[in-house]
């Protein structure tokens, strides 16, 4: 198991979610901030549809073609206590 393979996730009504990483650190990541305006993730937008975020295969998935990779969501997410 690598560092960045997410284990849990938690999605907030603000577009963040709340990931657990191997080893049980915790982490948040702004989805308002990296991926609401890029074009591939324009279904993000619709509230109910981000809050249907699941761990799956160690990474964040919405769908079978919309998920993101386990060590981007690591490197672009912040420390929680």
């Amino acid at each position: 198991m690598f560092k960045w393979d997410v284990v849990a996730v938690e999605p907030k009504k603000d577009f963040t979610l709340l990931l657990t990483f191997a080893k049980g650190k915790k982490r948040l990541f702004d989805c308002k901030k990296y991926l609401l305006e890029k074009p591939y993730a324009q279904k993000l937008k619709d509230i109910d549809f981000f809050m249907g975020a699941k761990a799956d295969h160690f990474t964040v998935a919405w769908s079978d073609d919309l998920d993101i990779a386990p060590e981007y969501l690591y490197e672009k997410s912040v420390a929680v206590k």
